[in-house]
């Protein structure tokens, strides 16, 4: 009888070994599954972000190879990137000449009146624009980034001028690409001019100063062609943006 006992007390301890391994192995199973499923997830994601980190950076080529792309999608609006775009992806670019902007490191020089002018037209006090002024002396060299100006604006005023502000001009006026804002800094009480201008404009690019009442040596800042473009590109594939800034065929920046 007590060998009896012994032997059912031995497969009552089987049992608990046996179900005890069994729970180990299905809680491997579920690690093992999750763990595949979680590296999986992060190829996926990690093939969408570099997918469109490249295509973003295509965007720019195209634009830059193919240059009509910039008379069929206006300054400032963003364009679909043809042949690319294609279910889940999308590419769009947009593009601005920054000679249609006033170059904020030549306010020491001739375009000093220009920017004064529209810090005036913006509600941008004068002390801010000496500011700007003494700030370009002290370094005594040209700004690199348009954000240096926020040592001396605050985020309010820089949010009214930014988009009309560049540092990579030539600090000539393209009168085709300026906004209507830019041209009454530039050409100071002549109201007949600028009308001209926007209105000419709406229709085709002005092929020359003469059509618009302007002379190139009354004027010798402003222009009728574009200067050094700034490219946007951004892609989306899945659920990841990857967007690039370029300046002619230079890459800018990514984010």
């Amino acid at each position: 009888m007590e060998k009896q006992g012994i032997v059912h007390r031995d497969r009552g301890v089987a049992l608990l070994i046996v179900l005890l391994v069994t729970a180990l192995l299905i809680a491997l199973i579920f690690e093992f599954a999750y763990g595949t499923r979680v590296s999986l997830r992060g190829a996926v994601n990690f093939r969408d972000s570099q997918r469109a980190y490249f295509l973003a950076r295509s965007g720019v080529a195209i634009f830059t190879k193919f240059k009509e792309l910039k008379d069929m999608v206006p300054q400032g609006e963003w364009g679909v990137v043809p042949v690319i775009s294609t279910g889940d992806t999308e590419v769009r670019f947009k593009w601005e000449d920054e000679r249609g902007k006033l170059n904020i490191s030549e306010v020491h020089s001739t375009t000093a009146d220009w920017v004064a002018e529209l810090f005036q037209q913006r509600g941008i006090s004068r002390d801010v624009f000496l500011k700007v002024q003494d700030l370009r002396k002290e370094g005594n060299r040209p700004f690199k980034l348009l954000s240096e100006l926020h040592k001396v604006m605050s985020d309010e005023d820089y949010n009214k001028v930014a988009r009309f502000l560049t540092v990579n001009s030539d600090a000539k006026i393209n009168i085709n690409t300026a906004s209507e804002d830019v041209l009454n800094s530039v050409l100071l009480n002549n109201k007949v001019a600028v009308g001209m201008i926007v209105n000419y404009r709406k229709d085709k690019p002005i092929p020359s100063l003469e059509e618009v009442g302007l002379t190139p040596t009354g004027y010798p800042n402003l222009k009728t062609d574009n200067g050094t473009l700034m490219v946007y590109s951004y892609a989306t594939v899945g659920g990841y943006t990857k967007q690039i800034e370029s300046i002619g065929t230079a890459y800018w920046s990514v984010k």
